[in-house]
């Protein structure tokens, strides 16, 4: 089950109806919320199940033995540290990377004339673990470095393991964000409600409608036989994957946040109106914030600021975070080298902010530049290219298609553009406005427009609410929504 099949518009409201019957007490609904998200992971896996309840326990035990032993006793703490990381490490190793490194294993022996393979298993990816591994890796080793303590009340640590919003897709929360509000009882609060429903609706306008009516009309025609289409579909394609993966993914964790919020648990903030960034490190800032937050608080920090070979060297620690980060979303070329040039992009801004603060210490005009509006059109529009491009990597199905469709952009023999029936392509085109519009209502000057809205009688806007739903409920494409980040 995720938070957009059919079978959750069953569950949740039972969920909330059952969660809310009972007796205010921490306790108690956190053992409702752990009935809750085993079920719904059984809903997918009853036979996984087992995995993600052994993996919370294994956490329980260490962080708990890491809180009673003496910080002096070094070895014993990082023993029972290397045993948390071998766990987590190795079940998402196994599951999500053993074909990967079997095929280029037994390739690389084919290539030197070597007769030994390994077997490649063809094993089902637990649902959620690339996401609650890294949740719970950030609690451990949180304890372990002292800056939380361990919880001694295994039902919170086995619920925040496997909190059913978040499970799926993230965000991923860090201990002290979580745990907190799990130790203490939940009230009903109308406010709550209210925003988390409209967090929720928001959520389906971007991922179940925007996202998918982009992706079915224009962008998997093209990606299917780019020979088939001329230069100008491969580059409408390419922009139109860019709002789908954002909407898909934007809106499912705002679907999570939102659901979360009608619990009365907040989680954090996962997307920030990207597509507003003026560099790549606020672009990064912006978008999918609480992995970024992850990977550069547990890999990039230890590594240049601790005592080994990576110290004080910023552009190799930039550029491994973000090969951790291509890996991290999936065992394959492609990945990596998406992961390689946004490392590279990164090296590349890092070094020019160096030589433009230079110059602006020279000569105060070029702070003066700095600060105009045509710098910034200039810096919003190459930051936003860059991506655009980078992605061509993530979305391509393999190199050799890569390629293929990066030639196709500046040149391709097929002319053009796909066959779209009038109503899908509404559709696709009124997302796109609807994805690009709610950035646009993020820029400070149409705070007003909220005031407006927000300001306005409350049957307006329950009636205007009423009508985007039964919009939602008509337009949405049926039976064929797919949740891209399901696959990492």
């Amino acid at each position: 089950m995720s938070l957009v099949d059919v079978e959750f518009f069953y569950f949740l409201p039972s969920a909330l109806l059952l969660y809310w019957c009972l007796p205010r007490s921490a306790r108690i609904q956190n053992g409702c919320l752990l009935i809750l998200s085993w079920l719904f992971y059984a809903a997918w896996s009853w036979k996984l199940l087992a995995l993600l309840i052994a993996g919370g326990l294994l956490d329980f035990a260490v962080t708990n033995y890491l809180d009673r032993t003496a910080a002096d006793a070094r070895g014993r703490r990082r023993a029972a540290l290397i045993v948390s990381l071998a766990w987590n490490l190795g079940a998402l190793g196994f599951f999500k990377y053993e074909g990967f490194f079997a095929e280029s294993f037994n390739a690389m022996m084919t290539q030197v004339g070597i007769g030994l393979s390994v077997p490649v298993l063809h094993v089902i990816l637990p649902l959620g673990i690339s996401f609650y591994t890294l949740q719970r890796l950030g609690y451990v080793i949180d304890v372990y470095v002292g800056r939380t303590k361990a919880s001694r009340s295994l039902l919170e640590v086995l619920l925040f393991a496997g909190y059913f919003p978040q499970l799926t897709a993230g965000p991923i929360a860090r201990g002290a964000e979580l745990l907190s509000q799990l130790g203490v009882a939940r009230r009903f609060r109308p406010d709550a409600l209210a925003k988390g429903a409209g967090e929720m609706l928001t959520g389906f306008f971007l991922k179940a409608w925007a996202a998918d009516s982009i992706g079915l009309a224009l962008v998997d025609p093209v990606f299917a036989q780019p020979a088939s289409f001329g230069a100008g579909a491969h580059w409408a394609a390419l922009a139109g994957y860019a709002l789908q993966v954002f909407g898909d993914f934007a809106g499912y964790s705002l679907i999570a946040i939102g659901c979360s919020r009608l619990f009365g648990i907040d989680l954090p903030m996962n997307f920030d109106f990207p597509f507003l960034s003026r560099s790549l490190p606020e672009f990064w800032r912006r978008w999918h914030i609480s992995l970024n937050r992850w990977l550069f608080d547990y890999i990039y920090t230890p590594l240049a600021t601790g005592r080994g070979w990576f110290r004080g060297q910023l552009d190799l620690c930039l550029l491994v975070v973000f090969l951790a980060s291509g890996l991290w979303h999936g065992a394959a070329a492609t990945f990596l080298l998406w992961g390689l040039l946004h490392g590279i992009g990164m090296v590349a801004h890092r070094r020019w902010d160096e030589l433009y603060t230079r110059w602006c210490r020279r000569d105060r005009s070029f702070v003066t530049l700095r600060r105009s509006a045509g710098y910034a059109a200039i810096a919003w529009a190459a930051t936003q290219f860059f991506f655009l491009c980078a992605l061509l990597s993530f979305r391509a199905p393999g190199m050799d298609v890569a390629v293929d469709y990066l030639a196709g952009l500046f040149g391709a023999e097929g002319a053009g553009w796909p066959r779209i029936e009038p109503w899908p392509a509404f559709h696709a085109i009124l997302g796109a406005v609807f994805i690009v519009g709610y950035h646009l209502l993020a820029l400070p000057g149409m705070r007003a427009v909220h005031d407006v809205f927000h300001g306005s009688p409350a049957i307006l806007r329950g009636v205007f609410y009423g009508f985007a739903i039964v919009f939602l409920m008509l337009a949405m494409p049926v039976g064929v929504s797919t949740f891209i980040y399901r696959q990492f």
